[in-house]
């Protein structure tokens, strides 16, 4: 996750431009995650993971706490690889309990109901969380003014994924025939395997991210 050199350049760039705003922040896990990716061995997962829970309970940054959730899913991800369904039961909870939280304490912030349906469109139908993206790019959509072309495809995307996974082909299908005429992004995550998600981009870091770690 954000390993890309291009994502990592607009992340430091748009921090140098609001380096004031960035150094009273006070998110040097979050920041460590966006540059560097999730580490993958457990026991760094779990620290970290640790780390951006204590930093959201003292500084109240609500990307914290998005990120804390996304950490504890991949932990969760990792207890099931090892056949350890009661901890990946746990850590999976927790992980869409603390996503949830954050939603519902930030309902109206669109950059954090994004982050949601980023992590909700792309999950298997069986784990039952694409009516929740059905209804965060519902009103993502809405509020479209907030976000670019490029972001737009993207929502329309995981709204694609959304409505495959709750079966409703026939409006899955009509927003296919949309994408498919929307340009080299649309084409490009059309592209994707059924199975897989896309790498975040830049304008996700600087549409989305660094917003909500500036407070905005």
């Amino acid at each position: 996750m954000f390993r890309n050199s291009a994502v990592i350049l607009a992340f430091c760039l748009s921090l140098a431009a609001h380096g004031a705003a960035a150094a009273r922040s006070g998110t040097p896990a979050l920041e460590a995650v966006l540059q560097q990716g999730f580490p993958v061995q457990p026991e760094a997962l779990s620290a970290t993971t640790q780390a951006l829970l204590h930093e959201y309970e003292q500084q109240k940054d609500i990307a914290s706490l998005i990120f804390y959730s996304y950490g504890t899913l991949r932990m969760a991800d990792h207890y099931a690889a090892v056949n350890d369904y009661v901890l990946a039961s746990e850590y999976g909870k927790t992980g869409f309990f603390y996503l949830d939280e954050a939603a519902d304490l930030h309902e109206n912030t669109p950059q954090v109901r994004y982050l949601r349906a980023r992590i909700d469109a792309y999950l298997p139908a069986k784990q039952g969380r694409c009516v929740i993206a059905l209804a965060d790019t519902d009103y993502l959509l809405k509020n479209r003014a907030n976000f670019d072309n490029d972001i737009l495809i993207n929502i329309l995307f995981m709204r694609y994924r959304a409505l495959l996974s709750c079966g409703d082909t026939v409006g899955a299908n009509t927003l296919l025939t949309q994408l498919k005429n929307r340009g080299p992004v649309a084409v490009k995550l059309l592209s994707l395997k059924s199975d897989a998600s896309p790498a975040w981009d830049i304008g996700e870091i600087t549409q989305i991210v660094v917003p909500l770690m500036k407070g905005e």
